[in-house]
C-alpha cells in the first residue's frame, strides 16, 4: 500500500481549531500517515492583505502542532518561486518522494468553490486526492454541483467521489467543522475580544506576546 500524505495549505494568519479538525477528520477518512501544513509564503489570493510574517505563522504553526506526532509543520513555500502556487507545491512533494506516494490535499468547502481560478486547477485535480471539509453556513450543494462539474462521480454514500479519467477521488464527507476563521479571530483580536478556545493554547500565548494582529 502507498504511503498517504495530508496536505493542508494556507495562510494560516493564524492557525485555529478549524484547522486542526480538518487534519483530524481527514486523518480518520483517509488513514493518512502524516498531515503536512503548509503556510503560503505569498498567497496569490492575498496580495492585498496585511499578514503576519512567515515566520510568525510558521512558528504559530509548530506551537500548535506540539504533542501531534502526525502533524508536521513544512516551510516548503519558502523556497519555491512566488507567489505560492498549489501546483508547484505538488510538484515538489512529487519530486521528493522516495516512493509512489498518495497525496490527499485537505481544505474548506468555501476555498474549494474557488478552485477553477488556482493556475493549472486541472493539473492540481490530477496531482492530489482531495478532502473537502464542510463547515456550518458553507454551500454543499454548490460543493457538489462543483465536484460533478469537474468530472467526479458519486462512488458511495459516504462522500466518495471519483474521476474515472485519471483515478482520483474527492471526500466530501457530511461531517463538518466548526464556524472559524482566521480574519474573524483578527478582527477580534483588534476589538479587544477574547479568541480563547478559537486558537490551540500556545498559539493564544504566542500572539499576544508578539502584540500580533492588534
Amino acid at each position: 500500500m502507498k504511503p498517504r500524505i495530508g496536505l493542508l495549505g494556507g495562510t494560516f494568519d493564524p492557525i485555529h481549531m478549524g484547522h486542526l479538525q480538518i487534519a483530524e477528520l481527514a486523518q480518520r477518512l483517509c488513514v493518512l500517515q502524516e498531515v503536512r501544513f503548509i503556510p503560503a509564503a505569498v498567497p496569490p489570493h492575498k496580495n492585498s492583505q496585511v499578514i503576519a510574517s512567515f515566520n510568525d505563522r510558521a512558528t504559530m504553526i509548530q506551537l500548535a502542532l506540539a504533542g501531534c506526532p502526525d502533524f508536521k509543520l513544512s516551510t516548503v513555500e519558502a523556497s519555491l518561486p512566488v507567489p505560492s502556487y498549489t501546483i508547484d507545491t505538488l510538484k515538489y512533494f512529487h519530486d521528493q518522494a522516495m516512493v509512489a506516494t498518495d497525496f490527499f490535499f485537505l481544505m474548506g468547502a468555501d476555498a474549494f468553490l474557488d478552485i477553477v481560478s488556482w493556475k493549472s486547477y486541472r493539473q492540481v485535480l490530477q496531482a492530489a486526492h482531495f478532502v473537502v471539509v464542510d463547515r456550518p453556513g458553507a454551500a454543499s450543494c454548490q460543493v457538489k454541483k462543483l465536484i460533478a462539474r469537474l468530472g467526479y462521480m458519486p462512488e458511495d454514500s459516504s462522500g466518495k467521489w471519483c474521476h474515472l479519467t485519471f483515478q482520483k477521488y474527492i471526500f466530501f464527507p457530511s461531517s463538518s467543522i466548526v464556524d472559524i476563521s482566521s480574519s474573524l479571530i483578527r478582527q477580534k483580536i483588534k476589538a479587544d475580544i477574547s479568541i480563547e478556545g478559537l486558537v490551540p493554547p500556545a498559539t493564544l500565548e504566542y500572539i499576544y506576546a508578539h502584540d500580533l494582529y492588534r
